[in-house]
Order: structure tokens, then C-alpha cells, then sequence
């Protein structure tokens, strides 16, 4: 269950953590530091709100409750985040790159065009994100925020290089957007 008002009965230093890491996020030379910090905060928020334990717990929580939903949805109205959400579609699905790894070897994003390589690892049956989601569909809450998990757990466990155009495409997009739902929704400031 989603309490969002955990999040303003925290102790204060701990909320204004939070806070400080989105804020600052905005002022990192590099769109990976900005997201990193973006996401530190975020995941803050989201532990606060969901009382889970583990990431993928919060994940869920978050992309099944309804307010999140509808505000996604209120946003995907706005032309500009809009915009933003399909240009980072045309770049699905995301790779789990440690289940790459795991399946495939180390080498294979080296080894193999980006084409074959996403038909062997359909055929290996390796993790992607988002699930159920076809080329020029409009992603749904869900889908958006598992990418940009999927994303954040491949740069934090070092699989993002910023030599990468494709990889520095994928963070910069998610943290944008993740800065924009953020802003914009207001989610830090919703009570129940």
C-alpha cells in the first residue's frame, strides 16, 4: 500500500535529502551524475511512500498506484513531456545487461550488431524492459518507469559508458523525464 503521506512526516533532514538530490541533480556536468543523484532522491521518496523493502517492491507499488497513473497520464496531455516519452520509446526495449551477460556472455554486446544481438536475446529468453510493449506503441505508466529502472540498474552496475552514444541517449532521456514527472506531478508534496 502507497501512503504518500510517509513522506512528509519523515524526519526533516531526511526528507530534505531527498529534496537536496533532485535539486541538485539540475547542477551535475554529466546527465549520468544528474541521474544518479535524480534517482538517489527518488528512491528515497519511494521507500518513504511504500514501506517497502527492496526496489522491485517500490517499483511496483509505484507503477500500480492510480495517482501516479494519473498524473502520468495528465502529463503525457502536455506536448513537450510527451514528446520526450515517445523519442525515449523509439530507443526500447532495454536490455537487462547483467542477464546479457549471464546468458550470453560478457562479450556480446561487442561480438554481435545491435540486431542480432536482440534476436539471440529473444531467443535466450534474456530480461528486457519494457514487457508487453510493441514498436510505436504509447507506453503506459509501468512500462515508463521499469525502462528507467531497467536503465538505472545497468549504469549502477556499470554498464553504461558515456562514450556509448546509445547508452548516453538511454540516461539522458531517463533523466529528464524522471526530473519532469517529478516537477511537475508535484509527487513529492502529495498526502493522502
Amino acid at each position: 500500500m502507497v501512503t504518500f503521506s510517509n513522506f512528509r512526516t519523515l524526519d526533516p533532514e531526511t526528507a530534505d535529502l531527498a529534496h537536496e538530490l533532485v535539486e541538485n541533480a539540475g547542477r551535475q556536468r554529466s546527465s549520468f551524475m544528474s541521474f544518479i543523484s535524480l534517482w538517489m532522491g527518488f528512491n528515497g521518496w519511494m521507500e518513504s511512500v511504500t514501506g517497502a523493502d527492496h526496489d522491485a517492491a517500490m517499483i511496483t507499488a509505484i507503477a500500480e498506484n492510480r495517482r501516479a497513473t494519473d498524473a502520468y497520464e495528465r502529463l503525457m496531455h502536455d506536448d513537450d513531456f510527451q514528446r520526450r516519452v515517445l523519442a525515449f520509446s523509439q530507443l526500447w526495449p532495454v536490455l537487462n545487461v547483467r542477464d546479457v551477460r549471464q546468458k550470453l556472455g560478457r562479450d556480446a554486446f561487442w561480438a554481435q550488431e545491435r540486431d542480432e544481438l536482440f534476436d539471440r536475446c529473444r531467443r535466450e529468453g534474456v530480461k528486457m524492459q519494457p514487457l508487453g510493449w510493441t514498436q510505436g506503441d504509447v507506453p503506459t505508466w509501468p512500462q515508463l518507469l521499469r525502462v528507467i529502472y531497467c536503465v538505472r540498474c545497468n549504469l549502477f552496475h556499470g554498464a553504461k559508458s558515456p562514450q556509448h552514444g546509445r547508452d548516453r541517449d538511454l540516461v539522458r532521456r531517463s533523466d529528464r523525464i524522471l526530473r519532469l514527472f517529478i516537477e511537475r506531478s508535484g509527487c513529492f508534496e502529495w498526502t493522502d
